[in-house]
């Protein structure tokens, strides 16, 4: 008895170029979120680096007003916005007001921060 099919290539051999097409598609999609997913990481990251980095620095403007200000003396505003030597992009200032209490004064220390030194000094920009 003899094999009714011939020997050579089955007719569905190899992929069809619709699925070639497909696959590349869902290739392309994986990629691109993956790529986004990263971008969004990296963007994330950096905020939180200006994050801390503000707390740190904030941390030392307090420490600079407590060595500054005599307490005796009515502050409102210290001084307005000031530079920060070794981090051009943050800038700071400090509010005192007068507390109930003799002896108590309240200090708030505001810092803000800009990506780009220009956009900082811009007061056009909400921080």
């Amino acid at each position: 008895m003899r094999c009714s099919k011939p020997l050579g290539r089955d007719s569905q051999a190899g992929f069809m170029l619709i699925e070639v097409m497909v696959a590349a598609t869902l290739l392309a999609v994986g990629v691109t979120a993956a790529m986004q997913a990263i971008y969004r990481s990296l963007d994330a990251s950096q905020e939180s680096q200006m994050y801390t980095r503000a707390l740190f620095l904030a941390q030392r403007a307090m420490s600079e007003v407590e060595n500054e200000v005599n307490f005796n003396d009515r502050y409102d505003v210290l001084g307005g916005w000031r530079d920060f030597d070794e981090s051009p992009n943050y800038e700071w200032r400090a509010l005192i007001s007068e507390n109930d209490d003799f002896w108590v004064r309240r200090v708030i220390v505001t810092v803000r921060w800009a990506k780009n030194v220009n956009d900082l000094h811009n007061e056009d920009t909400n921080y």
